[in-house]
C-alpha cells in the first residue's frame, strides 16, 4: 500500500492518523502491537515505532507500559474534521464528494511551460476541493493528453493525480520535484477559494516524471493559508528528520 516516493514512516503515520480521525479507531481503541503492525504492513518494527511516536506527539494515541497503545480522545481542532495535510492531498488522501471539476480540456502548451514539456498540446484540468462546503484548495493540472484523456471525472473527484497515475493508469513514475512557497492569491484563485484578493496562500507545484525521464504532469495547487499544515519525514541513514511549517 506504500509508495516508494515517500518515507514509509510518514505514510504509516498518516494512514493511522486518517483512521483515527474518521473514527475507524475510536477513543479507547487498543491498537495492534508493534510486532503485529510490522507484520501486517510488511515493514520493520523500528518504522512502526517512529510512526507511533509521531502520533503520540500529536496526542492522538497514549502508550501505556505493559498494557499497549490506545487511541486518545480526538483533539478539539480535529474533531469532526478530516486530515488536511498538504502531502496527503498531493499523494495519498481521498477527497470528499464535494470536489468539483471546473475545467477539463486540451489546450496549446502555455509558453511558460514550453521549455519543460515536449508536447505541443496539454490537457488542462482545474479542480476545486472542498470540506464541509468550504473551499480548501484549487488546482491547475497540466498533463500530457495521452494520460489526461484516460482519466475519468469520477477519478478526478476522488483521488490525487499521483494516485490516479500510479494506481488507476499503472504509470511507472520515476521521480517528483516539489516546490512550495507562500504567495499572494491571484484574483482568479481568490475567487475560487472565496478569500480576499492578495490574501496569502500556500502555492504548491510539482513536476511528475515517468520512467525514462519524460515530464508528464505539472500540478499548480493553491491551498488556503490558514487551513492547512505541511509536514513530512525524511529518513536519512536510519535517523528520521521531521520538518513542520
Amino acid at each position: 500500500m506504500f509508495s516508494d516516493k515517500l518515507p514509509i514512516t510518514y505514510q504509516l503515520a498518516q494512514h493511522l492518523r486518517r483512521e483515527i480521525i474518521r473514527g475507524a479507531y475510536p477513543p479507547g481503541f487498543k491498537l495492534p502491537t508493534e510486532l503485529q503492525l510490522a507484520s501486517d504492513f510488511k515493514i520493520s518494527v523500528i518504522t512502526v515505532q517512529r510512526a507511533l511516536k509521531i502520533l503520540e506527539e500529536e496526542k492522538l494515541i497514549t502508550r501505556k507500559r505493559g498494557r499497549g497503545t490506545f487511541v486518545s480522545e480526538l483533539p478539539s481542532h480535529l474533531s469532526g474534521a478530516k486530515s488536511l495535510s498538504t502531502l496527503d492531498m498531493m499523494f495519498s488522501d481521498e477527497f470528499s464528494n464535494e470536489t468539483e471539476i471546473l475545467e477539463r480540456k486540451v489546450i496549446p502548451t502555455p509558453e511558460r511551460l514550453s521549455n519543460v514539456f515536449a508536447e505541443d498540446e496539454l490537457m488542462l484540468i482545474q479542480r476545486l476541493v472542498k470540506s464541509n462546503g468550504t473551499p480548501i484548495s484549487f488546482t491547475n493540472h497540466y498533463i500530457v493528453p495521452e494520460y489526461g484523456k484516460r482519466i475519468s471525472v469520477a477519478q478526478l473527484k476522488r483521488y490525487p493525480m499521483f494516485r490516479i497515475l500510479r494506481e488507476k493508469l499503472d504509470v511507472s513514475l520515476q521521480n517528483v520535484e516539489i516546490h512550495i512557497e507562500a504567495i499572494a492569491a491571484p484574483m482568479n484563485v481568490s475567487q475560487r477559494l472565496k478569500i480576499s484578493t492578495m490574501e496569502p496562500v500556500l502555492f504548491f507545484t510539482a513536476l511528475l516524471y515517468e520512467e525514462g525521464g519524460r515530464l508528464i504532469d505539472i500540478p499548480e495547487i493553491y491551498f488556503c493559508g490558514n487551513r492547512h499544515k505541511f509536514s513530512f519525514d525524511i529518513d536519512l541513514n536510519s535517523e528520521t528528520k521531521k520538518f513542520t511549517n
